[in-house]
């Protein structure tokens, strides 16, 4: 029969163990920044996915992850279901704001539909976008009109608080503009959130081809076309064959 003494120590050797693992995942993660295969900016494995790797749980590689973040080797995502990212060199401050400011307008847009009951399909019914839209929203790709964000704050009742975050991100995204314009034209200023005009399309993903390509960009093709409705939706056109 197990004494009381015996029982507390394989608590205690238990409670190591389960140290023990999420450290190891912590030390997974350094060693794949260090030899180079996660570089700065790049999202880090997910919990469930370091979970496969390593067969510890999703709750112990969470942990290693909100370690991580603590220790300055990750950086918190865009959004709060967002993966965090590998830390690079400081940012100049007009980059943090538009983090910070994109971080708190797609928070702010998931916490107003949880609050309301509301799942992304029946927001996206009564904002008259695709759930795709909400989602994109969510997770901190904020190309959206502020017309939609306008829908939004009214089928949520927010009284203007997601207006306002809306335009607290759209000048800190004029303000990092004017700092520094994003390479790669119309396709970089979409991926990195700039909000075109409503029914505006942009050339995107253009590729070097043998002859020929994009008007203003000679030897070059398109991959794609963007296409940005006044609702906020967002349409990708394939060229044949792309």
């Amino acid at each position: 029969m197990r004494t009381l003494h015996q029982a507390n120590e394989d608590s205690a050797a238990s409670g190591r163990g389960a140290l023990f693992k999420y450290r190891r995942v912590v030390a997974l993660v350094r060693g794949r920044v260090a030899g180079g295969s996660l570089r700065p900016g790049q999202p880090a494995p997910s919990g469930a996915e370091l979970s496969r790797i390593t067969g510890y749980s999703t709750l112990t590689c969470r942990k290693a992850l909100r370690v991580l973040i603590a220790e300055g080797v990750l950086t918190p995502g865009p959004s709060r279901n967002a993966r965090p990212r590998v830390a690079g060199a400081p940012r100049p401050e007009s980059e943090r704001d538009l983090a910070d400011t994109t971080r708190a307008l797609s928070a702010g847009l998931a916490a107003r539909r949880h609050a309301a009951g509301l799942t992304q399909p029946d927001l996206a019914a009564l904002a008259r976008v695709s759930v795709t839209t909400i989602g994109h929203a969510e997770t901190g790709r904020v190309w959206q009109s502020r017309r939609f964000w306008e829908r939004a704050d009214t089928a949520l009742g927010a009284d203007g608080d997601l207006l306002r975050l809306h335009d607290a991100y759209r000048a800190a995204s004029a303000s990092r503009g004017r700092h520094q314009a994003p390479p790669g034209g119309a396709g970089a200023a979409a991926d990195s959130g700039a909000e075109a005009a409503p029914n505006e399309f942009a050339a995107c993903g253009a590729s070097p081809a043998g002859t020929g390509g994009a008007r203003g960009a000679p030897g070059r093709a398109l991959s794609y076309v963007m296409l940005v409705w006044d609702n906020g939706t967002v349409t990708r056109v394939h060229p044949p064959g792309a």
